[in-house]
């Protein structure tokens, strides 16, 4: 049986995936933690930052966890736009899905910056975090405080 905490971010991935396809057919969309990961450009990374208990609805009736994920763009530069230009649309295309009906309990934390891959300057990087609560009984996310 797959856990809950996996089954979002599958979820996560599959969705961006799919959202991305048809603007970037060779997008690679993962979690960050796989073994032998396929890289090219563009590629979204989806990292689990939390998932952890949360004790004060632990009360056998309700099973809340905190989950929080970091979502990281990379794009080098394509025929269409420079790399900055690639990570701004996908981050634009991300953001807008998640304020959708399927995420929007889902909070976006903080800015999202953009910066040189520190090992490719051809490379730009661009990051997103968001936070919630999930019922793992039910599979509801609520917005977290």
């Amino acid at each position: 049986m797959v856990n809950d905490d996996e089954s979002l971010t599958t979820q996560l991935i599959t969705d961006i995936k799919e959202l991305l396809s048809t603007e970037y057919p060779n997008i690679v969309v993962k979690a960050s933690y796989e073994d032998f990961p396929k890289v090219g450009y563009p590629m979204v990374l989806v990292y689990e930052i939390e998932n952890s208990a949360v004790s004060q609805f632990y009360d056998l009736q309700e099973h809340i966890v905190n989950v929080s994920y970091q979502i990281i763009i990379l794009c080098d530069d394509t025929p269409e736009r420079s790399a900055t230009d690639n990570v701004r649309n996908i981050i634009t295309r991300i953001r807008d899905y998640m304020r959708g009906e399927r995420y929007h309990a889902l909070k976006r934390l903080g800015n999202t910056p953009i910066t040189t891959k520190h090992d490719d300057e051809n490379v730009r990087i661009g990051y997103m975090r968001y936070v919630g609560r999930i019922d793992i009984d039910t599979h509801t996310i609520y917005r977290r405080n």
